[in-house]
C-alpha cells in the first residue's frame, strides 16, 4: 500500500471508550511540580498545556467532547509552518507563499493527529499515567527541547522530547521525538518518496485526506527504515514496507 491511501478510521466500532479516554495526552497527565512558570518558558508552555488538557478531561461530559476539545488545544500548540517546512524539505522552496500556507494548515492537522494517536496507543487504559517533565534545554531565544517521560501500559517508560520554537511571543512545538523517533523526520522521508513517484498535488491531497479523516496506523516497518518495529513509522497511515 502506498502512503496516504485507503483512508479509514483508526478507531473501529469495537473500540472501548474507557473513562473519557481520548486516552490522549489528556488523560495522561499528572504534572511535575509547578504551573507557576506556565507561559514563561518552553517547559512552562507545555505544563500549561498539560494542565488545561487535564481540566478538559475532568469537565467533559462525553468522550467526543473531550477528544474534540483537546485536538483544538493541541493544534494551537504546534508550530505547523516550521514543522511543515521541515517535513516538505527542498520542495518547500519551490512552493509559492499561498501553497506554503495551504500545506502548513493541512500538515498541522496530520501532525497533531499523529502525536495524539501515537501517545494514546502506548498509554495505560485503566489509569492516568504520570508525565514527568525532566528538564529543558534552551538554545538562544528561539529554539528549545523539553524532555519528558511517561509510564506506558506495559510498565516501561516512554520518552517524549518536544522540539520547540518561538516564532512570536509563545513557545510552540515544531516536532515530537518519541523514543528517539522524530515525527517530522519520518514524514519528511515518506513525503520525499511520494514526490519521487508522483507529484506535489497528489501529496497535498493525501495530506488533506489524513488531516480530515485519519487512516489506519502503521503496523509494518521496512527493514531499511532503521526504526524499531514497535514504533509506527507514521501514526495515522498504513505505510507497509516500501522500497525507495
Amino acid at each position: 500500500m502506498r502512503p496516504f491511501e485507503n483512508p479509514g478510521s483508526a478507531r473501529g466500532p469495537g473500540t472501548p471508550a474507557r473513562g473519557l479516554a481520548i486516552g490522549t495526552v489528556l488523560a495522561v497527565i499528572l504534572l511535575s511540580p509547578s504551573l507557576s512558570s506556565a507561559g514563561v518558558s518552553p517547559r512552562g508552555e507545555l505544563e500549561d498545556f498539560f494542565g488545561r488538557a487535564t481540566a478538559i478531561r475532568s469537565e467533559a461530559t462525553s468522550e467526543k467532547q473531550a477528544r474534540d476539545a483537546v485536538r483544538v488545544l493541541t493544534r494551537a500548540l504546534f508550530d505547523g509552518r516550521t514543522a511543515a517546512r521541515g517535513a516538505l524539505g527542498r520542495e518547500w522552496d519551490h512552493r509559492t507563499g499561498a501553497e506554503r500556507d495551504e500545506f502548513a494548515r493541512a500538515f498541522t492537522g496530520v501532525l497533531e493527529r499523529a502525536y495524539l494517536d501515537m501517545v494514546q496507543a502506548r498509554l495505560p487504559r485503566d489509569r492516568p499515567p504520570a508525565i514527568r517533565v525532566l528538564g529543558e534545554d534552551v538554545f538562544g531565544d528561539r529554539v528549545a527541547v523539553v524532555r519528558t517521560k511517561v509510564r506506558t501500559r506495559d510498565g516501561g517508560d516512554l520518552q517524549l522530547d518536544y522540539k520547540m520554537s518561538r516564532p512570536g511571543k509563545a513557545w510552540l512545538i515544531r516536532d515530537v521525538v518519541i523514543d528517539g523517533v522524530s515525527l517530522v523526520e519520518n514524514y519528511r522521508a515518506q513525503f520525499a518518496r511520494v514526490l519521487r513517484r508522483s507529484s506535489y498535488v497528489e501529496l497535498l491531497e493525501r495530506v488533506r485526506t489524513v488531516a480530515a479523516t485519519g487512516v489506519e496506523k502503521s503496523v509494518a516497518v521496512s527493514p531499511r527504515s532503521g526504526l524499531r518495529p514497535d514504533i509506527p513509522v507514521l501514526a495515522p497511515v498504513s505505510w507497509a514496507a516500501q522500497t525507495p
